[in-house]
């Protein structure tokens, strides 16, 4: 177990002057640490280590991403140029990810200045501006997510707990992203990202009380729910979750989101919450 590094929140210098030297070549303007690495959080070795090589502007503007062991690390190196985060932060939905990965960002290598320029940007940059288009976004996966009830209603009554279970992690990731989105709830990691949107909903709110039920938690019982409970407490998330964006669904989705929650108030009443 020779290659497991020892615990540390950091990586060392000699470390990542060795791997600046291997990424290191004539289409590379910058290279960045991103992730538990750059914001001093990582717990090894169960952190991989987040490398971006911010490549010159071609044409084509490719992304490409490997897996590579270096040193006991997983390294998950992305190569890309400094125009894709940009097009990332007009997006809501990508926006809500990248904007702390940037801010929290380590350059190792930084040839002609640009990312520290964007990066400082990155200190005025406003989520108002993206409100029209993350209001749009949320009701659209809401409206989506019509289909996902049906089916969920279908699993349930052939008691199919695979299908069962696909649709349960869809509606749970779904509606998620869309309370992400709409709230403009800049994410941390992934390791913080439930418990960001639950923290923004409010930890005792009935809300995440679904939300914790239809990820296979009892946050008020020892035992865990069954897969049939996590169907049933998803209904009431899809249903809360449109209450809390109910102004924000465009009008050519509300009468078809409407019909959902009646038919969920039809067949699946709401659970006494202890």
């Amino acid at each position: 177990m020779e290659n497991i590094p020892h615990p540390s929140a950091l990586l060392s210098d000699e470390f990542l002057s060795r791997l600046i030297a291997e990424l290191d070549d004539d289409s590379v303007i910058a290279i960045i640490l991103h992730g538990s690495y750059a914001r001093g959080t990582a717990l090894p070795p169960y952190s991989d280590v987040d490398i971006v090589r911010i490549l010159k502007e071609t044409p084509g503007r490719i992304q490409d991403r490997k897996f590579l062991w270096r040193e006991g690390y997983l390294l998950n190196l992305t190569s890309r140029p400094l125009s894709l985060y940009r097009e990332w932060l007009t997006l809501p939905q990508q926006a809500i990810f990248r904007v702390s990965s940037i801010q929290d960002a380590q350059i190792l290598l930084d040839k002609d200045g640009k990312f520290h320029a964007f990066q400082q940007e990155m200190r005025h940059w406003r989520w108002e501006p993206l409100q029209p288009a993350a209001d749009a976004y949320a009701s659209q996966l809401m409206v989506e997510e019509t289909e996902i009830i049906l089916k969920l209603f279908k699993a349930l009554t052939l008691h199919d707990q695979i299908a069962l279970s696909d649709m349960v992690s869809d509606l749970f990731s779904a509606v998620t992203e869309a309370v992400a989105v709409q709230r403009g709830v800049l994410i941390r990691s992934g390791n913080t990202y439930f418990h960001q949107v639950q923290e923004a909903i409010g930890r005792d709110s009935k809300w995440t009380y679904y939300h914790l039920r239809t990820a296979g938690i009892s946050p008020r019982t020892s035992s865990p729910p069954s897969i049939e409970e996590r169907g049933v407490a998803a209904f009431q998330l899809y249903k809360e979750t449109t209450q809390l964006l109910q102004s924000h669904i465009l009008p050519e989705h509300r009468e078809t989101i409407a019909r959902s929650i009646q038919m969920i108030e039809q067949i699946s009443p709401s659970e006494n919450i202890p």
